[in-house]
């Protein structure tokens, strides 16, 4: 009896496990973006790395870009539902598919399976 006790328990114990799991996985969901969202959700915000590089969309189409210490600028646009940018190094577009789960994005090229994650944050100057 105390061997089919001790099985019962383990097995609910495994079980509440799975669910608090599943549960934090379905809380965690990216979502694609369209270009209404992408707008809405990201434009006068900052989307940075948290450490390393940071932009700021400004609602005019203008890009402020960090990396390192150096600043730059360049543009955005949103096409086809996806967030296209331009900076001094590339000239053309580079436009990117956007995925958002809270405060996390996850950006795409188009027929490139390398993503970048960054998060979206409420825009401050001196980032």
């Amino acid at each position: 009896m105390r061997r089919a006790s001790h099985d019962a328990l383990r097995l609910i114990g495994c079980a509440a496990l799975l669910v608090l799991t599943i549960e934090a996985r379905a809380g965690d969901r990216f979502q694609p973006l369209d270009g209404k969202q992408i707008r809405a959700r990201m434009v006068g915000k900052d989307i940075t790395d948290g450490a390393h590089w940071s932009l700021y969309l400004r609602p005019d189409g203008s890009i402020i870009g960090s990396e390192s210490g150096d600043s730059w600028t360049g543009s955005w646009k949103i096409r086809d539902e996806r967030l296209c940018m331009t900076q001094p190094s590339i000239t053309s577009l580079v436009c990117n598919q956007v995925w958002m789960s809270g405060e996390n994005i996850r950006m795409r090229a188009i027929g490139d399976e390398k993503t970048f994650e960054a998060k979206v944050l409420a825009h401050q100057p001196n980032r």
